[in-house]
């Protein structure tokens, strides 16, 4: 076999391009499916004229070559130009050995799923604008050979769409540099079911987890909404940003995503696909007298604990656990020891249940015919629910500082959020330490929150409290409902602010171009850092 190879820079980046074409030594016939290997994890395969291209970030020290029948070659680059290789075809009599045998089997690597009772759609999608999905495929090292990449439309969309297909390595819990030269584009009709892109005729071969990215191109229909089906809760990695963007946000569901590749039988791993298919499992569940109803608990303990026993920990209570715990407490994991916090999200049995139950819940007073809200009003249940039976039992349970407990929601459970934090300073006596309200649904029941902070009385509470309030630019667009998401929210801090509710310190975030969607995982990980559930000590 021969190899003809080609090396150039490309301009204005610091990484060399490898292009060329594999011969049999004694035919001189094209040989598709050789592997070619450039330093770690970096790997392509030839196609079925014998052609391959690959773009390594620095000029690598070996190229390593291989395929069944001929004899594996590890070659050390010179410097200038190179020569032209030669592989064999492997003769050499082997002796007799016992083996293990392992077979090519095709496998789905992904979130499969697809019977869902309620199918939900990404509400982060802009009309009309290009936006990059992006997924783990969690592959491993044995190598997989791709065939395929499906998503779920939830939906027709009467446009077509050009869809462009990117790999990323994964590096410190974000996709980073590409893994395959050149993105590959497809022109698609947007129909509900399994949109399929074949990869098959591409031969990509990877040897490491990846990130696989889709970004929609509009079509001439600017105004529709790729119908992406979404999957609330589990441990997938999920990443999303506007075309052409640097930074990647995490987005609050998951997409139904998936790779179909032929793999080593020994190296599939199933349990990673299970894991990322199914809802997240509750620790505990927990009956409520008050709201004569069982919540799911779903617990994150901080590296250590068990052999930590004289040290309490701050708490996190997260609203919505169903559908935010398994990002968040991956954020928490990644935190420094010092800086450690008991996570504990509230949810219900499922993602439907909690769906259903979060707005009555969630809300006081009962909402008006224009919140277009059938079932609500429970907030004060809820609340008692937290501080009589929730947090007496979390503080039996684990080693807790009293002291030091956040909660956190988003939308209605930001609103929640609020209420909870009006109640106690109403009653002198709150029972968290820091309040985080992620893009909060002031608007509910004619801005209740919003006239009862102006009726409060001025009242100084026993310990000093924290609150954060976050919103984005895109819910505060010069439309009618834009513009009075900003004057709530502006009306909000002002009145949390002053002086009669000291020591209050306020802060608030307002993201930059992020839909009202977008806000909660951001706003969540940041306010797990010490700094942010520390005892406040005093207002401004």
């Amino acid at each position: 076999m021969v190899l003809l190879l080609l090396w150039r820079s490309l301009p204005g980046q610091a990484q060399i391009r490898v292009r060329g074409i594999i011969l049999d030594a004694e035919t001189k016939q094209p040989v598709p499916a050789v592997t070619i290997r450039l330093g770690s994890g970096l790997a392509t395969s030839s196609s079925t004229d014998g052609a391959f291209s690959l773009t390594a970030p620095t000029r690598p020290d070996t190229i390593r070559l291989a395929r069944l029948g001929y004899a594996p070659l590890t070659v050390a680059v010179p410097p200038g130009p190179f020569p032209t290789f030669y592989l064999h075809r492997q003769q050499a009599l082997l002796s007799p050995v016992a083996i293990t045998a392992h077979r090519w089997v095709g496998r789905k690597i992904g979130i499969t799923s697809a019977r869902a009772l309620v199918h939900f759609t990404d509400g982060t999608l802009p009309p009309g604008k290009p936006v990059e999905i992006a997924q783990l495929m969690r592959v491993g090292t044995a190598g997989a050979a791709l065939t395929s990449v499906n998503l779920l439309l939830a939906a027709d969309c009467a446009d077509s769409s050009t869809v462009v297909v990117r790999f990323y390595r994964l590096e410190e819990n974000q996709p980073t540099t590409v893994l395959v030269d050149q993105p590959l584009t497809y022109r698609v009709a947007l129909r509900q079911g399994w949109l399929r892109l074949d990869l098959a005729r591409h031969h990509l071969y990877l040897t490491q987890d990846f990130v696989v990215g889709l970004t929609f191109l509009p079509g001439a229909n600017h105004a529709c909404i790729v119908p992406v089906d979404i999957k609330l809760g589990g441990s997938a990695k999920s990443f999303a940003r506007p075309a052409g963007a640097v930074e990647w946000r995490v987005p609050p569901h998951h997409y139904r995503l998936y790779i179909t590749a032929q793999m080593p039988d020994h190296a599939v791993p199933a349990g990673v696909n299970e894991a990322e298919n199914r809802e997240t499992s509750a620790a505990a569940r927990l009956y409520s007298e008050v709201v004569q109803d069982s919540f799911s608990l779903f617990v994150q303990l901080p590296k250590g604990y068990a052999h930590s026993l004289r040290r309490h920990y701050p708490l996190v209570v997260l609203l919505d656990g169903n559908v935010y715990f398994d990002q968040v407490s991956e954020a928490a994991r990644q935190l420094p020891q010092r800086e450690a916090s008991i996570l504990v999200g509230v949810g219900r049995p499922t993602v439907l249940q909690q769906d259903s139950l979060r707005q009555r819940d969630y809300t006081y007073p009962a909402a008006l015919p224009a919140d277009s809200i059938p079932l609500s009003g429970g907030g004060r249940q809820f609340l008692s629910f937290l501080e009589q039976e929730l947090l007496p039992y979390l503080d039996h349970t684990y080693r807790i500082d009293s002291t030091r407990r956040t909660l956190m929601g988003h939308s209605l459970g930001g609103y929640f959020t609020l209420f909870a934090l009006v109640e106690g300073l109403k009653a002198k006596r709150a029972g968290f330490s820091q309040y985080v309200a992620a893009s909060p649904s002031l608007y509910y029941a004619n801005q209740y929150l919003l006239q009862e902070l102006t009726t409060l009385t001025p009242t100084i509470p026993p310990d000093p409290l924290r609150v954060r309030l976050t919103i984005g630019t895109q819910e505060m667009t010069p439309t009618t409902e834009g513009r009075a998401n900003q004057a709530a929210f502006q009306k909000a801090l002002a009145l949390l602010s002053a002086r009669k509710l000291a020591p209050l310190t306020v802060e608030h975030t307002i993201y930059p171009s992020y839909r009202h969607m977008e806000t909660a995982i951001p706003t969540f990980t940041t306010s797990l850092q010490t700094r942010q559930h520390a005892p406040a000590t005093g207002g401004k």
